[in-house]
């Protein structure tokens, strides 16, 4: 009886965990379709490259990266960049081939600075240049940045027009998960998520919401995901520019994501060192198959830290399971169909429940060392940089090299900057 009690328990575990794995893997595709302007047929090959690459990056990294039960998604951050990357393309004359084949490029340079960095041993290295205080206002900087982005897919809009009667739904989801994930108790607390995915998808389909465009292409029989679908990866002066310094945000985006997880493991049964080096290389290879499969680029995704804080699954087993499942679906046209389907707003609404333990996380961080003047100074000035660039229109800066419009438009990464900046510049006294 306990071992079928058990069994359901994981059984139930991998469905959410394959849950949110969808669920972190669905909207950014469609995002990167409406940029450059994919038929709907090109978002749904992207949406089964990506959630092969999802799936299969997210095996890699816990069976010979840092082996912690962490999501390998399309990151949020480089979002950003392929939508400058499109506009300074559109003034420049580049076709949308060329344009997107430079952004596989610099998905392959990028792939090959975090594998270098995978090759430092130096433990002091890492904790001169990346202390607490940097990653934690990385880690601020992220939530910020990524509750914009899932704030924005939870507004349902019909033909230029908000839906509010959705958007309110989506809204409904996103406090329900939250009150469910501090009030609930056994299953309700640990299963809040996937319960509030379930609700509001349900609700969703029953309030008229439509499904996601992402085409229908042949559904029948068993598809591989094409290679190289937008071109070879090319490479010019401002790409590599801008990915070295975009790089910088990478390399604390694997840093921040093993070090939230240690947070939440308390520590225990994690070699913090090892499991960063192992990430940087695996997140090079993971990289460096983005760019061959032609799809956004995954990274450890730092929000698992708050699923895994609000659900309290800390077993790799279902994790392993959910990352299995979802590779096998990749490779199912009608399952893809199906599955992609769930609400962006709905997905976004779950996500963004998870990033109030990003946030708590990130400022437990900055609070675990001693805030002096510096520290202070610098926090605020790395935030300040970083924050009020979120909300400049990226026109602003299109008089600049296309290398520093890549830079300037990102707030992440000019925080991220300033902060190590500062932090290697101001001594202690």
């Amino acid at each position: 009886m306990k071992c079928k009690g058990q069994s359901v328990r994981i059984t139930m575990q991998s469905f959410q965990w394959l849950m949110f794995l969808i669920g972190t893997s669905i909207a950014l595709p469609i995002v990167i379709g409406s940029v450059f302007g994919l038929s709907e047929i090109e978002i749904s090959g992207l949406m089964q490259r990506t959630l092969f690459l999802v799936a299969l990056g997210s095996i890699l990294q816990i069976v010979i990266g840092h082996s912690l039960p962490i999501i390998e998604g399309p990151a949020g951050s480089w979002v950003s960049v392929f939508v400058i990357l499109a506009g300074f393309s559109k003034q420049i004359g580049l076709s949308v081939e060329e344009s997107l084949s430079l952004g596989m490029g610099s998905l392959a340079l990028a792939g090959c600075i975090l594998l270098l960095m995978g090759l430092v041993k130096n433990k002091s290295f890492y904790q001169r240049v990346f202390p607490p205080l940097v990653s934690g206002v990385f880690l601020f900087l992220l939530a910020i940045q990524l509750s914009g982005i899932f704030f924005k897919g939870m507004i349902v809009q019909e033909e230029g027009n908000v839906d509010w009667k959705l958007t309110m739904l989506a809204i409904f989801v996103f406090i329900f998960i939250v009150i469910l994930s501090i009030k609930a108790r056994g299953w309700g607390k640990q299963f809040s998520l996937l319960i509030g995915i379930i609700v509001g998808w349900g609700v969703f389909a029953m309030s008229g919401g439509a499904s996601n465009p992402i085409g229908q292409r042949d559904l029948n029989g068993v598809a591989l995901p094409e290679l190289f679908s937008w071109g070879p990866p090319a490479i010019n002066g401002n790409i590599i520019t801008a990915t070295i310094l975009f790089s910088l945000t990478l390399i604390l985006n694997n840093i921040a994501a093993i070090d939230s997880m240690y947070e939440v493991f308390d520590g225990k049964k994690i070699n913090k060192q090892d499991s960063i080096r192992r990430g940087f290389v695996v997140g090079g290879i993971n990289h460096w198959l983005s760019s061959v499969f032609s799809a956004l680029a995954i990274v450890p995704l730092p929000v698992t830290s708050g699923f895994v804080q609000t659900t309290k699954q800390r077993n790799g087993l279902p994790f392993l399971i959910a990352a299995g499942s979802l590779l096998l679906i990749s490779f199912m046209p009608q399952v893809v169909h199906v599955v992609s389907t769930l609400p962006v707003a709905v997905a976004s609404a779950a996500l963004l429940s998870t990033i109030v333990n990003m946030f708590i996380i990130s400022l437990k961080k900055i609070t675990s060392i001693e805030l002096n003047q510096r520290e202070l100074s610098i926090i605020g000035i790395s935030l300040l940089g970083g924050t009020s660039l979120f909300f400049q229109s990226p026109d602003l800066f299109e008089d600049l090299p296309s290398s520093l419009q890549i830079v300037m438009s990102n707030g992440l990464i000019v925080g991220t900057v300033v902060v190590i900046g500062l932090n290697l510049i101001w001594r202690n006294n």
